[in-house]
């Protein structure tokens, strides 16, 4: 009988270790995190001795605003995870903004692109493979206040705001060349 009973119980146990198998293969776990993060442009008041202009546009109280995704999760998030084809949208909430610059940690992966819409940064669709980290650096006119948006299918997001920081800590370029 206790032969019989060991039997049942390994059959039962590696049963249910091919269902959550077969489950994890068809349900992967798909991670997004973003993290919004601002500095001001300038450090402290800007008396009528300095113009900031970009483009010809004069900006008041120039900010630099860097958006992270990082896709921490064992599977690629892909183009097809975007419902509708919808971007992964990041409101600013401000007059101006301009999308300077845009990298990725691997750097053979390329970051999903991104463009300026109005007041927000859209961001793909596109592929963010595992363990990627795309950055996007926008400069906006006043305080921004980001909102994050997105249609991804089966995937989890979470979105962080860092606080301001006092000034910008690392050389970004204004121009690209």
């Amino acid at each position: 009988m206790t032969d019989a009973f060991w039997t049942v119980a390994v059959t039962v146990v590696f049963g249910c270790g091919g269902i959550w198998t077969a489950f994890r293969t068809t349900h992967p776990r798909r991670r997004l995190t973003c993290t919004v993060s601002h500095a001001p442009l300038v450090r402290g008041p800007v008396d009528d001795s300095l113009e900031i202009r970009r483009n010809g546009t004069p900006l008041t109280d120039p900010h630099l605003v860097t958006v992270v995704l990082t896709n921490p999760g064992r599977r690629d998030i892909g183009s097809t995870d975007f419902d509708r084809a919808q971007p992964f949208r990041v409101r600013l909430a401000v007059p101006y903004a301009a999308l300077l610059d845009t990298e990725s940690q691997p750097s053979d992966d390329q970051a999903p692109t991104g463009h300026i819409e109005g007041t927000e940064l859209h961001i793909g669709p596109g592929r963010l493979g595992s363990g990627t980290t795309a950055t996007y650096h926008v400069l906006v006119d006043t305080l921004p206040t980001p909102d994050c948006r997105h249609s991804l299918l089966d995937v989890r997001v979470q979105c962080t705001t860092a606080p301001a920081s006092r000034g910008i800590s690392r050389t970004v370029p204004l121009v690209r060349p």
